[in-house]
C-alpha cells in the first residue's frame, strides 16, 4: 500500500455517523477500503489500523471542506500531527468531471478524493491547521442553520398573523418559537465573538478603527485570512475571496466587461457588500470615495463592490499593523 515516493494517499468521505476511507494504490480495484464510525472510537480504530500496517509515518490524507461533520476528525488529526488537506469541493468536482467519473457512492467518493490527492504538491499538506478556522466553521455552520430557520419562521409568522382562521394559541406559539431562534442566534454569535478574541487579540482594535464594519463582517473575514495575512499580498488575499478583477479579451470577437472572479467564499463577499452599504451611510471617508466612483460613471453596484474590496484591504492592513505591534 505504498504510492508515489512511498507515500500512502488516503481519501476520506465523511458523513454524520460514519466516514469511508480509501488507501490509494494505483487504481480503484487495488485500493484498500474501510469504514468507521464518526466518533472518537472510530478515529482510534482507523489510526490503530494504519499503525498496524506500518503506514502511520508517511500518509497524506484529504477530506472535503463541506460541513461540520469533519470538525471532530480534524481536531483528532491536528492533535496527532497528521498531514492532511481540506479540499475545495468545487476543485474536486471539476477533477471528477475531468476524469470522467460518473458513479457516486461513499466508497467511490473516498476513491475520487484519494486519486485527487496524488496530483497535489506535498507542500499543500499540513499538520497544523488553524484551530481558528475550524472553530469558525463549526460555529458559523450552526449559526447559518439557525438563521435559515429564523427566516422560514418569519415568513410563516407573517402569513399566519394575517390569517383569521388560525387560533390565537397557535399564533402565540409561532411568535415564541421565532423569538427563541433569534435568541439562540444572538447567544451563538456572542459566544463565537468571545472565543475568537482569545485567538485573535487584535479583534477589537481592528473593529474600533473601521467605522461601519460589523462583528458579522469581521467574523466572516478574519478567520480566513488571519494566519496568512502577513505572508500573502493584498492581491493574493483579494483573489482568495473572489474580489479580484477578471478580463476576457481575445482576438476581435471576445471583448467582455471587467468583472470580479467570484471564485472565493461567497459568504465573505456578501458580508463585505453589506458592510459597504452601511459604511457609505456612516463613514465620511468611504462616502467620499463612493461619490467619486459614481461621479466617474460607475454604476451603483460596481461602486459598492469597489467599496467592498476597499474595506477588505483596510481590514488586512489594520490587522497586520496591530500584529506587528505584538511581535
Amino acid at each position: 500500500m505504498t504510492n508515489i515516493n512511498d507515500i500512502t494517499y488516503i481519501g476520506v468521505d465523511i458523513a454524520k455517523l460514519k466516514f469511508d476511507v480509501c488507501l490509494h494504490n494505483g487504481n480503484f480495484s487495488n485500493c484498500v477500503y474501510e469504514s468507521y464510525s464518526n466518533d472518537f472510537d472510530g478515529f482510534f480504530n482507523f489510526f490503530s489500523f494504519l499503525e498496524s500496517a506500518n503506514l502511520l509515518q508517511n500518509i497524506r490524507l484529504g477530506l472535503e471542506a463541506t460541513s461540520t461533520y469533519m470538525v471532530n476528525l480534524q481536531k483528532y488529526l491536528d492533535s496527532h500531527s497528521i498531514k492532511y488537506i481540506l479540499i475545495n469541493p468545487s476543485k474536486l468536482h471539476h477533477y471528477i468531471k475531468y476524469k470522467n467519473f460518473e458513479s457516486k457512492t461513499d466508497k467511490l467518493d473516498s476513491y475520487y478524493i484519494a486519486d485527487y490527492l496524488t496530483t497535489l504538491d506535498d507542500k499543500l499538506f499540513n499538520s497544523s491547521h488553524s484551530g481558528t478556522k475550524t472553530l469558525y466553521k463549526s460555529y458559523s455552520g450552526y449559526i447559518n442553520l439557525v438563521i435559515k430557520a429564523e427566516t422560514h419562521l418569519k415568513g410563516l409568522n407573517d402569513s399566519i398573523l394575517n390569517d383569521d382562521f388560525t387560533s390565537l394559541t397557535l399564533k402565540n406559539e409561532i411568535i415564541a418559537l421565532k423569538l427563541a431562534f433569534t435568541k439562540t442566534k444572538n447567544v451563538a454569535l456572542k459566544e463565537l465573538i468571545t472565543t475568537i478574541k482569545i485567538s485573535m487579540p487584535e479583534y477589537d482594535l481592528v473593529k474600533n478603527d473601521l467605522i461601519g464594519v460589523s462583528d458579522k463582517t469581521l467574523l466572516a473575514v478574519l478567520p480566513i485570512i488571519y494566519d496568512i495575512s502577513q505572508t500573502s499580498s493584498l492581491k493574493q488575499l483579494q483573489s482568495l475571496i473572489g474580489l479580484n478583477p477578471v478580463y476576457k479579451d481575445s482576438g476581435t470577437s471576445v471583448h467582455k466587461k471587467q468583472h470580479i472572479s467570484k471564485s472565493g467564499n461567497h459568504e465573505v463577499r456578501k458580508m463585505l457588500y453589506m458592510s459597504a452599504v452601511g459604511s457609505v451611510r456612516t463613514n465620511t471617508e468611504i462616502k467620499i470615495k463612493y461619490d467619486r466612483l459614481l461621479a466617474n460613471g460607475k454604476p451603483t453596484k460596481v461602486a459598492l463592490i469597489a467599496i467592498s474590496a476597499h474595506i477588505f484591504r483596510a481590514i488586512i492592513t489594520k490587522l497586520n499593523y496591530y500584529k506587528s505591534l505584538n511581535q
